[in-house]
């Protein structure tokens, strides 16, 4: 039985390895069609390495599994072999090939696509995942924004059946090929990615109506600009061609979709403010002064000038004239006054106010009259 490798066995590492004649006979054919040194992905047992190694050109080998390192350098000893992770070594050959991991052909391709050194890749990937990187019944996001700078093609169908140990779903092999004259400039990579994101996440029924709502431009300008590029109002996003999306992008620009899709903060309250409307609710902090019935007009209230660039508070005078009145039944030229009850009631204005004379107390504590 053989050694595990310290990354884990034969799930964890993906190695369902090729083993139909015909599928080797095929990856053989298309690398020979290609030219310049040749990078393989994961060559486990060395069954595509094998036909690699006649084609005579240099040859580098990237393997995980530390335990197939030693084979791999004793059976092909003028390649070059690497024990280094495909997601972190570097890809620097023309012509890559390889059998990916089905659960790690995402991530590989992206790394992969992101790469700029190489030319052709052949790859044998999930059947799914092929049929999709083709456009075969629709192209993903991902294909679109790259379809630009590479050519997608499914080359044919591998079973199951063809792979030790068997897994649960067919394969199929895929080529890519960099494109000599790419549909969209470099520079615009990043901004034309971004506007088939927005597309492709949109709201909307079909191309018109989620293009409507991203607002790059008025409605006569839009229609045009897809009549040219011969785009129909249904069209799906999955069903543009890489020639259509680039006609798009190229007439309506990115500018405005990183706006529409990261709007700023101002933007943002500006649309809740135009959204709710000018009511009492939303107003708090913006009071009009009141307008007089029937007049239509809106008072101007005459202010002090203010020297200290203080800002006045209307009626304040008035405010201070209430304070300074001068309290009934208070002597103003009085410095000082008792606080007997007399007193006090005199300046809480009781005794003055109702004109009510003072009455002698009766004397209540005094003993009856005796007979």
């Amino acid at each position: 039985m053989r050694p595990h490798s310290s990354f884990g066995g034969r799930h964890e590492l993906g190695q369902n390895f090729l083993h139909s004649p015909s599928a080797l006979t095929t990856i053989a054919n298309l690398t020979r069609a290609t030219t310049g040194s040749i990078l393989e992905i994961g060559p486990g047992t060395g069954a595509v390495t094998a036909q690699l190694y006649t084609l005579g050109r240099p040859l580098t080998l990237v393997e995980l599994d530390e335990t197939r390192i030693s084979h791999l350098e004793h059976s092909f000893p003028r390649a070059q072999v690497r024990h280094a992770d495909v997601l972190r070594s570097r890809l620097d050959q023309p012509v890559i090939v390889g059998s990916l991991p089905f659960h790690l052909t995402t991530p590989i391709l992206r790394r992969l696509l992101h790469a700029g050194r190489w030319q052709n890749a052949i790859l044998l990937t999930q059947w799914e995942v092929a049929r999709k990187r083709a456009g075969v019944g629709g192209s993903t996001m991902m294909t679109a924004q790259w379809a630009p700078w590479f050519d997608f093609r499914l080359i044919e169908r591998v079973p199951a059946h063809a792979f030790t140990p068997k897994p649960s779903v067919d394969g199929g092999i895929l080529t890519i090929d960099r494109l000599a004259n790419s549909l969209v400039p470099d520079r615009h990579r990043s901004d034309y990615q971004q506007f088939v994101r927005t597309a492709f996440t949109g709201r909307g029924r079909g191309m018109k109506g989620i293009l409507t709502t991203m607002n790059l431009t008025d409605r006569t300008t839009l229609q045009s600009t897809m009549d040219r590029n011969d785009v129909r109002g249904d069209t799906l996003p999955r069903d543009l061609k890489p020639e259509q999306w680039a006609g798009l992008y190229s007439a309506l620009g990115t500018t405005e979709t990183s706006t529409t899709e990261n709007p700023s903060a101002a933007q943002k309250q500006s649309r809740r403010s135009q959204k709710k409307g000018n009511t009492m609710r939303n107003n708090k902090g913006h009071k009009s002064p009141s307008v007089g019935a029937g007049t239509g007009e809106i008072p101007v209230i005459a202010e002090k000038p203010v020297i200290t660039g203080e800002i006045p508070i209307v009626g304040a005078d008035q405010a201070a004239k209430k304070l300074e009145a001068q309290i009934p039944g208070v002597d103003p030229e009085a410095k000082t006054k008792s606080h007997d009850k007399g007193h006090l009631q005199a300046e809480r204005g009781f005794m003055p106010q109702h004109g009510k004379p003072s009455q002698p107390q009766p004397r209540w504590n005094l003993p009856r009259r005796q007979g």
